[in-house]
Formats: structure tokens, C-alpha cells, sequence
């Protein structure tokens, strides 16, 4: 019998010291299905550890993107980008773009331009160019989509059409354990798409470095601009300020139609309350980020095979031609490079090339908070003596200035955050009608009318271990 009294080493290690990134991957990938994720409204999806299934076999740790993330050149996941030019912040790129969906309808439901869905659409449609000439065809995609049974909680979806794929559509400020979907990918063959955070990105690109079936089956990320997301609280305080009952609310969009749009709370009975975006999204919400949040320096999914965003330059906001939206579009790898190649000669996407520089001003805000005020985070953080990240390949000593700058925002974190529980205090626990979400392994859902073939069993996959475990140690996304 398993002694009980030894400590077990898995990733109830990394959520006990708040590193936790909230991906998911530790239990998209665990062979003996003893992680899940609980959704809770005050932290959003919280690891939970079943002490009984779980085997100590570490992999959790190994795929784990919280305690630490390599950005050396010499990291695994950059032999993808082997030849492109590397630059700090921007990551990797074989090619810089802004850019927008053709179709005039794409374009104004999307956050940005719509360039996320039109890629999606033609991978689903289409397939992906292969580097043979042919085409790789994509089963299915993972997609983060609002709970239908709790508008305060986003979970990952599984879909396998375009018109699945745009009940997705949008940005989601709100925590989502996105690689929870990789328990699906596992376990029912196929090619796949992965659209997620700069997180969900590296939490993937680890677990396909142990996973022979995840490095198959999924075939291209497509990664999404991110500076903090925020917990399920944060929408919650959002919606009283608008004069909507969280309770009542049936669902949640955060931004769009049109640019860059607006918060939509709908209530039960179809009635809505708004509020433009990005007015909503002040330091009120901006102080309910997911502490890790405020330690990650990746804001452009630089592990993506395509990253977009928003591109916040004067010139797009003044000019009314381009009022429906514009995306920074960076491809990284030869896989994102031949489908944005394909879809632009298509005709679905209208594309302007961009240099590094025009990059980087587009995410002037992006920079400040994933380098001045991380480099100030981080030194906080060690100072008072809990475990901070390790980010080999990136410089993260801070300046005096960088220094203030994270005394500035963790005395801003803990002012608006107990502005908002004295103004909106959230129901209490006798009288709570918020009812958490089963793990998000249970919503995962297919939408492909045609059958599947029988599912891996979990003993089927083959998980390669011999890699050692690594080191450990005010803005919305997109």
C-alpha cells in the first residue's frame, strides 16, 4: 500500500505556491485522469488533485509552464522557428503583418479584425497547406466559449465546424483552463487546432515534447495577444456596475461587433446592459488578475504558430477606413506560414506587411507591464520570500524604476481589490445562487456529425518520459 504519510511531487506543489497559470494542462495530459479543475468565482480554475489515482509518475510537473519556461534560443520549442529572427518581447517570426478578415461580416463580429476566425474557418473548411504540397486535414478545433450554465465561467470547447467555431468568437476576459481539451485530443484521433493564451501555448508546446499523440494530432496554435486575463470575480463587479444581476445574466460577450466594441451582459429574459470597451476595463477589473498573471512576461504567444492581436496605433484608430478592426498578425513557423500564405491568395484575409518596430509600438502597454512592472513583480515577490518563476533567456533583473513600478502595482492591486469587495461584496454563502461548473473535462464537447473512431484508452498513448523535469523555481488581452 501507497505510504500516505510521504509528501506526493505533483502540480498541487505549483497551485500550493500560487504559480499556478490556470492552463489546464496538467490535467489535459495526466494518464491516470487524477487532475481536475474547479472553478471557483473569487480565483477562477483551481487544480485539484486526486491523492488516490495519482501514481507519481511527475509528468504533470514536466508539462507544468508555471514554475518555470525556457526562452533560451536553444529551447525544444524553438527548433519550430529554427532560421527566424529573434527579438525580445516579439518573440520569433518569419513574417510581420496587420491585417484583417476580407469578408466585411468576419471582420465586424470579430474582436480585432476578425483574423482569428477567418484562419479557424479555412483551417476547419479546408484543411492546412502541407509542406509536401498537399493538405492536412483538421477534424476539430479547441476554442474557449462562455459556460451556457454559469455566464461567469469560460471553458474549453471542442468544435469541428465554422459555425461551431463562431459561438467562440471574441475575446474572453475571464480565467479558462484551456488545455483541459487536450484530454480529448488524447483520447479521440484526429487532427487539431488549439486556440489559446500565451500559457495555453506553452503549457501545449511542454506536453507535446512528452506526448507522441499531441504532437501528431495537434497541428497548429494559433496564439492570442495577452496582457492579464481576470478571474470570474472581475466580471461579476463588472456586470453590478452596470446595473445587472450576475445571477440573472445568461450570457457574456466582452467585446465586439465592430471595434473595438463593447461589453454585452445579457439577462434571461433577453434584455442587456452595456459597457464600451476599453472603459470597462479599468483598474476596478484590472486588479482582479489572477496573481501568476501579473508574473508571465509572454504577452504575444510567442510559442504560437500565429499569434494576433489588436493593434493599437494612432494611425488605425484615426482613420475611419479601418474602424472595423486591425490585427497585428506574427507568423512564426513554416506550419503558420503556409497557411496565412493560403488564405490571404484566397482572398479571406486583406494583409499590410509590418516591421518589428511597428510591432512593438502597437503594444506600447503590452510592454510595460510584461517588462517594467514584471521585472518589478518579480523582484517583490522574491523579496518577501515566496517563490517566484525562472525564465532562462530572459533578463529580468529590474532597475530602481521597475522596482517602483511593481511596489506602484501591488499597492494598486490591493487598493482596488478591497475597493471592490466594500462595494460590491459578493453574496454570502447562505444566500450564494452561483453554482460552480462540474471540471471542465465534462463539457468538452464534439460538434463533428461524424463518428469518431474508438476512443485511446489512456495506457495507449505513448508518453515519453527520459526528459528530465525542469528547474523549478492595467491591461486586458489581445
Amino acid at each position: 500500500m501507497t505510504n500516505r504519510a510521504v509528501p506526493r511531487d505533483h502540480v498541487g506543489r505549483v497551485e500550493g505556491s500560487g504559480l499556478c497559470t490556470q492552463c489546464g494542462t496538467c490535467a489535459g495530459i495526466c494518464p491516470a485522469g487524477a487532475i481536475e479543475m474547479h472553478w471557483e468565482l473569487r480565483y477562477g480554475w483551481r487544480v485539484a488533485v486526486d491523492e488516490a489515482r495519482c501514481t507519481d509518475c511527475g509528468l504533470c510537473l514536466r508539462v507544468c509552464p508555471g514554475e518555470t519556461f525556457d526562452f533560451r534560443p536553444e529551447a525544444p520549442w524553438r527548433a519550430r522557428n529554427e532560421g527566424a529572427p529573434v527579438r525580445d518581447f516579439l518573440g520569433p517570426w518569419r513574417g510581420l503583418w496587420f491585417g484583417w478578415a476580407t469578408d466585411p461580416d468576419v471582420r465586424h463580429r470579430g474582436a480585432s479584425g476578425g483574423v482569428a476566425t477567418a484562419l479557424l474557418w479555412a483551417a476547419l473548411e479546408d484543411g492546412l497547406p502541407g509542406a509536401d504540397g498537399g493538405r492536412v486535414r483538421v477534424d476539430a478545433a479547441a476554442c474557449a466559449r462562455v459556460d451556457p450554465m454559469n455566464a461567469l465561467a469560460v471553458r474549453p470547447v471542442v468544435v469541428a465546424t465554422p459555425a461551431d467555431a463562431a459561438t467562440c468568437r471574441g475575446s474572453k476576459y475571464n480565467a479558462v483552463a484551456m488545455n483541459e481539451a487536450l484530454a480529448h485530443v488524447r483520447e479521440n484521433p484526429g487532427r487539431y487546432v488549439l486556440v489559446g493564451l500565451p500559457c495555453h501555448v506553452e503549457g501545449l508546446r511542454l506536453a507535446q515534447r512528452h506526448s507522441a499523440t499531441l504532437r501528431e494530432r495537434v497541428v497548429l496554435a494559433l496564439g492570442i495577444f495577452c496582457g492579464w486575463t481576470a478571474e470570474p470575480r472581475a466580471t461579476e463587479i463588472t456586470a453590478r456596475r452596470a446595473g445587472a444581476d450576475a445571477a440573472d445574466l445568461a450570457t457574456v460577450s466582452y467585446r465586439g461587433p465592430g471595434w473595438p466594441g463593447e461589453m454585452r451582459l445579457v439577462r434571461r429574459d433577453g434584455t442587456e446592459r452595456r459597457r464600451p470597451y476599453p472603459d470597462y476595463f479599468d483598474r476596478l477589473m484590472n486588479a482582479h488578475t489572477p496573481p501568476r498573471c501579473r508574473l508571465c512576461p509572454d504577452a504575444l504567444a510567442e510559442c504560437a504558430d500565429i499569434s494576433v492581436g489588436d493593434a493599437w496605433l494612432d494611425r488605425f484608430e484615426r482613420d475611419a477606413g479601418f474602424a472595423e478592426g486591425v490585427s497585428d498578425v506574427i507568423v512564426r513557423t513554416p506550419a503558420g506560414e503556409r497557411l496565412v500564405k493560403d488564405v490571404t491568395e484566397r482572398g479571406l484575409l486583406t494583409l499590410l506587411p509590418a516591421s518589428p518596430d511597428e510591432i512593438v509600438v502597437s503594444q506600447a502597454e503590452q510592454i510595460r507591464i510584461k517588462r517594467r512592472v514584471l521585472r518589478g513583480r518579480l523582484w517583490l515577490r522574491r523579496l518577501a520570500g515566496r517563490p517566484a518563476p525562472l525564465y532562462p533567456g530572459l533578463d529580468v533583473r529590474p532597475t530602481p524604476g521597475e522596482r517602483l513600478a511593481g511596489l506602484r502595482d501591488a499597492a494598486e492591486e490591493v487598493l482596488f481589490r478591497t475597493v471592490g469587495n466594500l462595494r460590491h461584496p459578493s453574496p454570502s454563502p447562505g444566500t450564494t445562487i452561483l453554482t460552480a461548473p462540474s471540471p471542465a473535462r465534462d463539457v468538452v464537447e464534439s460538434t463533428d456529425p461524424q463518428p469518431r473512431a474508438s476512443s485511446l484508452t489512456r495506457d495507449a498513448e505513448t508518453v515519453e518520459s527520459d526528459h528530465a523535469r525542469a528547474p523549478a523555481s492595467t491591461t486586458p488581452k489581445g
